[in-house]
């Protein structure tokens, strides 16, 4: 693990593996998993050793794209980077969201963790 995370900042849901796309700015990544509080996308310089963003950093106006249903996050935080395999990874923590949007993001967890071909992805 590259960056701790700070207790504030833990996850405690269980991941749900699923393609999607975070859009922040320019910057368009692969996501990772989803989770009821936050996200995880792959980072963007594979092998270059180059983090793009960095510990606590705050993401603000972003969004996801899963299955054709766009989920706005007013902000998330920078949570923790780790190498899994030979991809890095970051771990997103929500700090704020309207409830609309919570609702549309917990439906499509529940849906993802109920979807065997979503649990087979991890």
């Amino acid at each position: 693990m590259f960056y701790s995370t700070l207790e504030q900042d833990i996850i405690h849901s269980d991941p749900v593996a699923t393609p999607f796309s975070f859009h922040y700015g320019e910057d368009v990544l692969v996501g990772r998993c989803l989770f009821k509080e936050g996200l995880s996308v792959y980072c963007p310089n594979k092998g270059t050793k180059a983090f793009h963003y960095s510990r606590q950093q705050k993401l603000k106006d972003c969004y996801i794209q899963v299955d054709g249903v766009t989920v706005y996050i007013c902000s998330l935080v920078v949570s923790q980077l780790q190498e899994i395999g030979t991809e890095y990874v970051y771990r997103l923590k929500i700090k704020s969201i309207l409830p609309a949007e919570k609702e549309k993001l917990l439906h499509l967890y529940e849906k993802k963790s109920v979807d065997p071909e979503a649990c087979s992805a991890s």
